[in-house]
């Protein structure tokens, strides 16, 4: 019986190869050891996928855990005191509004023109100084002034940037930046 398994399993060989050629057999025989090689590794592989998830919960809940125990209140006035003396004075918004104008030149950007707005709410500690500047330069060179002012005035957050290209195949385009300067308030 053991001959006669194996003169069948010759037979069909060559007949394969007969029918499909060398290479279609070849692809074939490739094929079914594909098919062989995941079925032996598909439970293992779904074993790793599982273990990753339950890894990847674990470790976001304790990631969410740290942020909700840091976001906690300041334990004295004297942290809200020293938190708020970090900031500068509203009396340096002029040498602050140099320094922007300073990075502008740095990198070559025109400004001519710009809004400006102090703002301070009921019951805050901190006014704000609003700088809106209409400018027209390429990309690179408003990705530079406003790492620059970031970079120069690290209490300034950029509230906005809205650029606009006249053309699909002008380098110019229309920016709009919106910074705001904070200020330890009176």
């Amino acid at each position: 019986m053991n001959m006669n398994i194996h003169s069948s399993l010759l037979t069909m060989r060559y007949e394969l190869v007969r029918r499909l050629g060398l290479q279609g057999a070849i692809g074939l025989t490739l094929i079914a050891l594909t098919l062989l090689i995941l079925l032996l590794l598909a439970p293992h592989l779904r074993n790793e996928v599982l273990q990753t998830r339950s890894q990847t919960a674990m470790r976001l809940k304790a990631f969410n855990s740290d942020r909700l125990i840091h976001q906690r209140a300041p334990e004295s006035v004297e942290q809200v005191a020293q938190f708020n003396a970090w900031f500068p004075a509203i009396n340096r918004n002029a040498g602050d509004l140099r320094r922007v104008l300073e990075v502008a030149d740095k990198v070559k950007l025109v400004i001519n023109k710009g809004d400006y707005q102090i703002s301070s709410d009921a019951g805050m500690s901190f006014v704000k100084y609003e700088v809106v500047l209409p400018v027209k330069a390429d990309y690179g060179t408003i990705r530079n002034f406003v790492t620059g002012v970031l970079n120069a005035v690290p209490y300034a957050s950029l509230v906005e940037l809205h650029m606009e290209r006249a053309a699909a195949n002008n380098d110019v385009l229309d920016a709009r930046i919106h910074f705001t300067l904070f200020y330890r308030g009176a």
